[in-house]
């Protein structure tokens, strides 16, 4: 079940006052093999981004997130940077009549979330997080091409973090896991098992992660769409 609550927003780079849907309450029913929740009800995936219709500053506004909406001011840098990047293309995007909250494209909401936390300096991970949301919303359009794209960004980022060490040490398994699972998904099988085999080594002998490495062994040899599923 997803309960959808209407919220009053303020763009904190034009200061536009405009509405947008949040989450209240979610429930999922399980997990697909590259770890999205499968929601019980909408997806909150399209409802937790926001995108103000004027300029186009994009971000969380949830209490499991960062909130994007509540500072009052940007850095001036990053106001240009949206200003000059982001605001010509909102011009392309009309709200549907028939649902007023709803943006058109809402792979591009977590891309130019993407571009404003790479602006602001935000880690790897928080960065590859939103384009492989970006590929999840691609991959519910029947967009392959595009999906392939941002799953290519979502590794980029996540490969860095995992080379740089900014993951913790709790995470490393599962993200370890992860970038295999994506390189499978784009195709690139021969990177996907080097990163599967590093998943025993990744979670350390910890039992509570020990799903982890069955799954990157399943995912290896006879790879499947959902978690638990035949």
């Amino acid at each position: 079940m997803t309960l959808p609550i209407p919220i009053s927003l303020t763009c904190p780079c034009c200061h536009t006052k405009f509405e947008s849907l949040d989450v209240m309450i979610s429930s999922t029913y399980g997990r697909s093999t590259d770890l999205r929740p499968i929601a019980g009800g909408s997806d909150p995936l399209y409802m937790i981004i926001h995108t103000c219709p004027s300029c186009g500053y994009t971000g969380y506004h949830y209490t499991g997130y960062h909130d994007a909406f509540k500072r009052k001011r940007l850095d001036p840098a990053l106001r240009e940077h949206i200003r000059e990047q982001i605001t010509p293309l909102i011009k392309d995007f009309s709200v549907t009549p028939k649902l007023p909250y709803e943006f058109v494209a809402p792979e591009r909401q977590y891309e130019f979330a993407a571009w404003i936390a790479q602006w602001k300096g935000d880690s790897l991970q928080s960065i590859g997080d939103l384009y492989l949301r970006a590929a999840w919303c691609c991959n519910d359009s029947k967009d392959p091409r595009k999906e392939r794209f941002y799953r290519l960004k979502a590794l980029e980022y996540f490969e860095r973090a995992m080379e740089l060490k900014e993951i913790s040490v709790s995470d490393t398994g599962g993200y370890t896991y992860l970038i295999g699972e994506l390189h499978r998904r784009v195709g690139e099988i021969g990177a996907a098992n080097v990163w599967f085999d590093r998943v025993v080594e990744a979670t350390n002998g910890d039992p509570t992660q020990q799903w982890l490495v069955d799954l990157a062994i399943q995912q290896k040899t006879h790879p499947k769409q959902f978690i638990g599923r035949d």
